[in-house]
C-alpha cells in the first residue's frame, strides 16, 4: 500500500483552526470529540492527526488562534490611549460584541471552554486560569497608567478595580452564554462604569482669558 505521509493537506490550516475553535468554544474541551472536529473541519481523522496531533494539541492551538485573532479586539481597545474612561468603555463594548455575536460561540472561549475538566485534563483548566489572570494584569496595568497620568485619584484601589472589571467581564461572558440579549449586556456596562467614574479626576477647564 502506498504511504500517504507527506501528501499535501486537502484543507487550509488556519481555516481548520478556526473551525476547531468554534467547536471547542461551543462544546467545551470535555464535550468535544474527535468526531465533532473531523465533521466540522471536513477531513478524516488521520488527516487531522497528521496536521495537529491529538485533541490536546489541537485545543491548545485553537486557544492560541482565538487569542491572536477573534479575541484581540477588546484588549486592543483598552490600549488605544483615548483616555481611561473611553478605553475601558470601548473594551467592555467590544467584549459584549464578541460574546454575543451569533457567528461565534457564546461568551468568552477562555472563560467557558475548560471550566470543568477531568483530572487528566487539568492542565487545560490551569492554562485558562493563567490566561484569565493575564487579562486582569492588563487591566491593572492600564489603571495604573491612568493613575500616573492623573486621570484617576491617587487613592484609587488599582487592584480592586482590576478585580472588579475582571469579574464584570466574566459575568458578561456567562450571561451571554445564558442567552442574555446584547442590549441587556450593554445596559450592564452602564452600571459597571460607575465604579470607574467614582475615582476619575475631572479634567480641568481651560481658563478663558478676558
Amino acid at each position: 500500500m502506498q504511504q500517504t505521509r507527506g501528501r499535501p493537506r486537502s484543507f487550509d490550516r488556519d481555516e481548520a483552526l478556526r473551525l476547531a475553535m468554534q467547536v471547542f468554544w461551543n462544546k467545551g474541551y470535555e464535550g468535544t470529540t474527535m468526531a465533532d472536529l473531523t465533521a466540522a473541519i471536513g477531513v478524516k481523522a488521520p488527516s487531522l492527526y497528521a496536521a495537529f496531533g491529538d485533541k490536546n494539541a489541537l485545543f491548545r492551538e485553537a486557544i492560541d488562534f482565538y487569542s491572536a485573532t477573534t479575541a484581540n479586539g477588546p484588549i486592543n481597545a483598552l490600549k488605544e490611549g483615548k483616555g481611561m474612561r473611553e478605553d475601558l468603555h470601548n473594551m467592555l463594548q467590544a467584549s459584549v460584541a464578541l460574546y454575543a455575536d451569533p457567528a461565534n460561540g457564546k461568551g468568552c472561549m477562555v472563560v467557558v471552554s475548560a471550566i470543568n475538566c477531568a483530572p487528566e485534563n487539568a492542565a487545560h483548566a490551569e492554562e485558562m486560569t493563567v490566561r484569565r489572570q493575564k487579562k486582569r494584569q492588563e487591566l491593572a496595568k492600564r489603571f495604573r497608567k491612568a493613575q500616573e497620568q492623573n486621570e484617576l485619584s491617587a487613592d484609587a484601589d488599582i487592584d480592586g478595580l482590576a478585580d472588579f472589571y475582571t469579574a464584570v467581564l466574566h459575568g458578561l461572558s456567562l450571561s451571554a452564554r445564558d442567552g442574555v440579549s446584547c442590549e441587556r449586556l450593554t445596559g450592564t456596562i452602564c452600571h459597571a462604569m460607575k465604579a470607574l467614574d467614582a475615582v476619575l479626576i475631572a479634567p480641568k477647564k481651560k481658563r478663558v482669558v478676558q
